[in-house]
């Protein structure tokens, strides 16, 4: 039966037809902690793909679940069925009517795509999610989403003006503002559609007094079927809003108008800093008198967490007065910006008289009023990101009451996580009274589930005694599906099962949701009695109680899937594939090692193949809320790998460029005459599976090491600075060897007296390639090369942010004992290049006489380089050169043996880093920089593409007023 129903989905499907056991495993979770396998993933093109679709799965009695970015916290976006994949190609913004602000738009575009493109129109789709970098407007109808604005702009509701929706009989409706004489008109035909327009006006009329009783008097009440919408007869009957909320059960949008808003004007943020939590909710009804757009609410618990983060940290630091235990942000629009500091005035005043013990601080710029708002946006990723079984989860975390009662209804809430004997973080929207509390609790364990479902039941009691809502923006789904009659009662629940009986008679969409879902704690993704493997390993995971833990850190938000900021996951920026991003690589890692993928484990193939593409950039690390680390889990995975498969030749060359690269040195330029012929390209394509398109380094025979002997360069510093020990990496003394003389030369100018270590390895190479044996004996060398410098409080500078990340990050966890503790000592005094001269500029230790460079400047900062925090001290460095700014390019371009084997992959990431300068009719660009070997290698090669930038290198050139090693 499923190979019939493939067959005929792959000959009539446009899109992609996907049955594999990897992709099924990839679409059987979201961010919800539930798990269920589909039978297969069709990938669509065109409405006509998702009518097609609906045809084929009816014929075969197949159920379908449509997705879009795979965010959902409830369990929505999975099913038994066949899972319907609108993101990758059925996403375009069809029409733009500025005049009328309106735009229609396929499911599968991304909120803050569209925001972008209608951006320059001074417009916006107004709801705006924490999750905007990858939530598609499908997945916001379905679920009625809100976000932070709401008690100023209202739900995604009330900004959806037509559907085009395809229903379980094939035809697509157009569901739209009717009038009395139209809709008698809908009601009169024979099909399907004429039956949805009969059966919601009937219950509509039936069910008033009921509905009238038991929906939640409340902004935020997003569970249910919104029937509530219909009861009033002197309103237009749209369709449209059935559909909003209901979770892909009642049928697909394919297309959808939607109303747009104008950008605000004006905008003030007021953050208030409360000594506890209670407190700041009381504040909140007297906030709201003075009308703000947003009232954001953190409680201690979320704060702490924002410490063992570097930069939440220096963010959080940059806000807060004091240390409160919770803190309020309070947003004001205007027309004006004179309109702002009144009404600041006069909530201030309103504060000073409150009685509450807080302070507050204005934020008037762009600038700190998105500092505030990238901590608050932290906030989820904060509470999940807890190593180890303990986990804080969410299943109670989206109940809403009045803002009024919220106060007293919190401190009850608190009291049941309490009284379970757990703890809980508390955030989100004040505004409207539905805050994100999330219990932690353990669900590998029996008492864990228990407490699971303990917890749940009396969050739902005493949602009711407040009047609230259990579901105020993240949708009913697995995890509140069952409480729907205990919320709406007997009349309703049958009459929201009469609804989706009438929509879809043979339960083809989303089954079980909303209602006729499975207990609480069915389909779980653990459960009681799961075990988490927990395999040898080179790396030290002991932090995360091994690594099958720190794979399972991943929690399915999925912020690896945005596209227009940052460099997480450029695989995926390149191939919009779910297996090419951050998550689908540790879901697929947690599923091999679960044995959920086949008897080979971590030696299959197919987890080869999802592994194969990441970069090994590191941006998940630093990007990823949770911390998701998958370079250092594909190092694990092929050390694996090799022991079962056996190590390649091409493996062996790039583990070990450093011994390539100091024979291709000797016997240059012959030995770059003989790589770069067309024998050459074409043997290292056969052999080494390098792309013959790809220009390699080349070799030269006055290696840095050489050339810096000869130099006049100071041992010892001149000034007020300390001296430094250079690294002395690869790529810098056989290939680049200028880079080190042009660095040597700056560190001399200013002062500071420069040691050049002998040539090492730092086991980058072999670290990438798997080698971990190997590179477990380089970290022990280079431990003990440095570590006297490192112990008496020296410096030792690197060039190469990749060697810099190998030393200071991979070294010690690739140790034990009395060599972890010296590797420790010496990453901690391994520094940057630039952020080494940073530092020493602004504690006013050196002074450097440089000529002027360009007065605008594109900087490409190595991948590494950003995953460790320091791009920022290249900016800083660039202004000792007078350039007036400085703008990064966005996205990694990628390891040089990525770019060597994975040609058209590299051509794409190029291409999107490249884009904003690069835009035909774009303005002229800043002078480019790309101050990394690898990284220039990258851009020079032949596959790069027309516009790729030039290579003139921060660390390069006559900078000096002398210049001593030419």
């Amino acid at each position: 039966m499923i190979e019939t129903l493939q067959r005929e989905l792959e000959h009539q499907i446009e899109g992609e037809v996907r049955f594999d056991r990897v992709s099924r495993a990839l679409y059987s979770t979201d961010a919800s902690v539930y798990q269920i396998e589909p039978l297969g993933v069709v990938v669509v093109r065109s409405r006509q793909d998702v009518v097609r679709t609906v045809e084929i799965a009816r014929r075969h009695g197949s159920s379908i679940t449509a997705r879009g970015g795979g965010t959902s916290q409830a369990g929505q976006a999975i099913g038994p069925g066949l899972q319907l994949d609108t993101s990758k190609y059925f996403n375009r913004v069809l029409e733009v009517n500025v005049g009328e602000r309106w735009a229609r738009v396929e499911p599968g575009v991304v909120l803050d795509e569209l925001n972008a493109e209608l951006r320059p129109h001074g417009l916006r789709f107004a709801p705006d999610i924490s999750t905007a970098s990858r939530a598609t407007l499908g997945g916001m109808m379905a679920n009625n989403s809100s976000g932070a604005r709401s008690v100023y702009y209202g739900k995604t509701i009330d900004h959806v003006l037509e559907q085009e929706v395809v229903l379980a009989d094939g035809r697509v409706a157009h569901f739209r503002p009717l009038g009395k004489a139209d809709l008698d008109a809908a009601c009169q035909g024979e099909g399907l559609e004429a039956s949805c327009y009969r059966i919601v006006r009937q219950l509509a009329r039936d069910c008033a007094q009921e509905i009238d009783r038991r929906f939640p008097k409340i902004l935020r009440r997003v569970g249910g079927y919104n029937l509530d919408e219909f009861v009033d007869a002197s309103k237009p009957f749209n369709l449209s809003k059935i559909m909003v909320g209901s979770e892909g059960t009642l049928g697909l949008v394919v297309a959808a108008k939607i109303k747009l808003v104008p950008l605000p004007k004006a905008k003030a943020v007021l953050t208030i800093e409360f000594d506890n939590l209670l407190d700041a909710l009381a504040a909140t009804p007297s906030v709201l008198r003075h009308t703000p757009s947003a009232v954001e609410v953190m409680d201690r618990f979320i704060l702490d967490h924002a410490r063992e983060s570097p930069a939440l940290d220096k963010l959080r630091q940059s806000i807060f007065q004091t240390d409160p235990g919770a803190l309020l942000c309070v947003e004001f629009y205007a027309d004006h910006a004179d309109d702002l500091p009144p009404r600041l005035e006069a909530l201030e005043k309103d504060l000073a008289g409150s009685g509450f013990s807080c302070r507050w601080r204005r934020a008037l710029t762009l600038a700190e009023q998105a500092r505030i708002w990238s901590l608050r946006e932290a906030a989820l990723g904060l509470s999940m990101a807890m190593k180890g079984d303990d986990k804080s989860l969410s299943f109670v975390e989206d109940t809403a009451v009045a803002p009024e009662k919220l106060r007293d209804y919190i401190d009850r809430f608190l009291q049941i996580v309490r009284r379970h004997g757990t703890v809980a973080g508390v955030y989100a929207h004040a505004s409207v009274g539905c805050l994100h509390v999330r219990p932690v609790v353990n669900l590998k364990t029996a008492e864990g589930v228990r407490r699971f479902e303990a917890i749940a039941n009396d969050i739902a009691d005493l949602v009711l005694e407040f009047g609230g809502a259990l579901s105020g923006e993240h949708g009913d789904g697995l995890v509140r599906g069952s409480f729907t009659a205990k919320m709406f009662g007997p009349t309703l629940y049958e009459a929201f099962r009469t609804l989706k009986k009438t929509f879809d008679p043979d339960g083809l969409f989303n089954p079980g949701k909303i209602t006729g879902t499975p207990p609480l704690t069915g389909n779980l993704r653990f459960g009681a009695g799961y075990k988490t493997p927990d395999p040898p390993t080179h790396f030290d995971f002991s932090e995360h109680g091994g690594m099958g833990r720190a794979v399972e850190m991943c929690s399915g938000l999925g912020v690896c899937r945005k596209k227009l900021d940052g460099t997480m996951c450029p695989s995926y920026m390149a191939t919009l594939e779910e297996k090419h991003s951050t998550r689908g690589r540790a879901n697929t890692l947690r599923l091999a090692m679960a044995g959920r993928l086949g008897e080979a484990g971590l030696g299959d193939e197919d987890v080869y193949d999802v592994l194969d593409l990441c970069l090994e950039c590191r941006a998940c690390k630093a990007e990823c809320p949770v911390g998701v680390d998958v370079a250092r889990f594909k190092s694990e995975f092929l050390a694996d790998y090799l022991k079962r498969h056996g190590v390649p030749l091409r493996t062996r060359a790039i583990g070990h460029i450093h011994a390539l690269s100091k024979w291709g040195s000797r016997f240059a330029p012959l030995s770059n005459l003989a790589a770069g012929s067309g024998v050459g390209r074409w043997l290292g394509e056969k052999l080494l599976h390098v792309d013959r398109k790809r220009t390699l380094p080349s070799w030269t025979r006055q290696t840095f090491a050489r050339r810096f002997e000869r130099c006049n360069i100071r041992l010892q510093p001149s000034g007020p600075g300390s001296g430094v020990i250079l690294f002395n990496d690869t790529f810098t003394n056989y290939n680049h060897p200028e880079v080190g003389i042009a660095a040597a030369e700056i560190l001399d100018a200013a002062g500071i007296g420069v040691r050049l270590a002998p040539h090492a390895c730092c086991g980058r190479p072999m670290i990438s390639q798997g080698l971990l044996d190997e590179a477990r004996g380089v970290a022990q060398a280079n431990a003990d090369l440095l570590y006297e410098t490192a112990s008496t409080g020296g410096r030792i500078v690197f060039l190469e942010p990749s060697c810099l990340s190998a030393v200071r990050e991979d070294a010690p966890a690739l140790l034990r004992g009395e060599a972890q503790r010296k590797a420790r000592v010496v990453a901690d005094a391994c520094v940057l290049f630039e952020d080494h001269l940073e530092r020493e500029w602004q504690a006013g230790r050196v002074q450097i006489g440089l000529r002027p460079g360009p007065s605008k400047v594109l900087l490409h900062g190595h991948c590494h380089q950003k995953a460790m925090g320091l791009e920022a001290s290249a900016r800083a460095s660039l202004a000792f050169r007078r350039a007036r700014s400085s703008t990064s390019m966005p996205d990694a371009v990628g390891w040089p043996d990525r770019s060597a084997t994975h040609a058209s992959i590299t051509k794409s990431l190029i291409a999107l880093a490249s884009a904003s300068s690069c835009r035909p009719h774009a303005p002229p660009r800043p002078e480019p920089s790309w101050p990394r070997p690898a990284c220039r290698a990258a851009s020079r090669s032949r596959i790069s593409p027309a516009c790729a930038p030039s290579t003139r290198r921060f660390s390069c050139g006559p900078l000096f007023r002398r210049n001593s090693c030419q």
